[in-house]
């Protein structure tokens, strides 16, 4: 017998009631829909998101190409919030997190005012995982927006944001690497892996790519490695914390782990004594390194 596949591809014109009481019933030949090109506009869209509202075995949902502009992307965001809020009701923490994790709707005019709606969204770490929001004509406000959100966002790994009208990436850089401080550093988005853009941004592009490397170590290793990288650009900053001598040990681990040995070597030398003192008497704690301890 031959396999059914399991995306559906469906013109406005089969958005009937069959289809979406499959959705609602949560049909799970259902996993994958792409709707490209077929004018649902924001009405469409609201009908569709009605439907998904009780919906968590599609994983896939592409409206490329659909007009739906801002009050459709504020219906797909009002969706998204709704399946998580579900998820955390359930309590059931051990279950992998079920609903959307890829949304692909280029092409659909959202503009600033769209992207927020979708920012709001990130903002409250939906379980969207892969995002494509090429075309849009987005501008620097939306795009501020969007990386003001994911850096409250620990679920997003690839973002897809292609040909929009912002000149610089510097709000996404400071959102995966925000310098300001070191629980800034700390608060940084640390999972986010794949930014998709076009040309036209190269040293920005460059230096967002370092960024994104580190985050491809794993989330905990990235924030860490960040840690040691700011630390480096200026030792003085160290010696401003203000915590609990006994955590040194634990941060000058992570300058041993993933900074350089003269780095360390520096810092060991300006170092007052009643601190060195700290480092060869440690708290004793059952948790490796990690900032978490470090209060500013």
């Amino acid at each position: 017998m031959k396999k059914l596949s399991r995306s559906v591809y469906t013109p406005i014109s089969t958005l009937n009631k069959n289809l979406l009481h499959r959705l609602r019933e949560n049909d799970t030949s259902l996993i994958r829909i792409i709707f490209s090109s077929r004018n649902l506009g924001s009405q469409g869209v609201n009908i569709l998101t009605q439907a998904l509202r009780t919906n968590t075995n599609l994983r896939e949902l592409d409206l490329t190409s659909n007009s739906i502009g801002s009050e459709g992307a504020h219906c797909i965001a009002l969706l998204l919030q709704h399946q998580a809020k579900n998820m955390i009701a359930s309590g059931n923490n051990s279950e992998e997190p079920r609903g959307i994790k890829t949304l692909i709707i280029g092409d659909n005019n959202l503009r600033d005012a769209g992207v927020k709606a979708m920012a709001e969204a990130l903002e409250k770490d939906i379980m969207l995982e892969n995002l494509w929001i090429d075309d849009n004509f987005i501008g620097a406000s939306g795009f501020a927006l969007l990386a003001r959100a994911l850096q409250k966002n620990s679920k997003l790994k690839r973002l897809h944001i292609r040909h929009n009208s912002f000149q610089s990436l510097s709000p996404l850089i400071t959102c995966t690497f925000d310098k300001q401080s070191l629980n800034s550093v700390a608060d940084s988005n640390h999972t986010l892996k794949h930014v998709f853009l076009n040309c036209g941004y190269s040293y920005d592009c460059e230096e967002l790519e370092i960024i994104l490397k580190i985050n491809r170590m794993g989330k905990v290793e990235a924030r860490r490695k960040k840690i040691a990288l700011f630390l480096e650009e200026d030792l003085g900053r160290l010696l401003q914390i203000d915590m609990n001598p006994k955590l040194l040990p634990r941060l000058l681990g992570i300058l041993a782990q993933h900074g350089s040995i003269s780095t360390l070597f520096r810092v060991s030398q300006h170092l007052p004594s009643e601190m060195l003192v700290c480092v060869d008497d440690p708290m004793e704690v059952d948790d490796p390194m990690d900032v978490e301890y470090i209060s500013l």
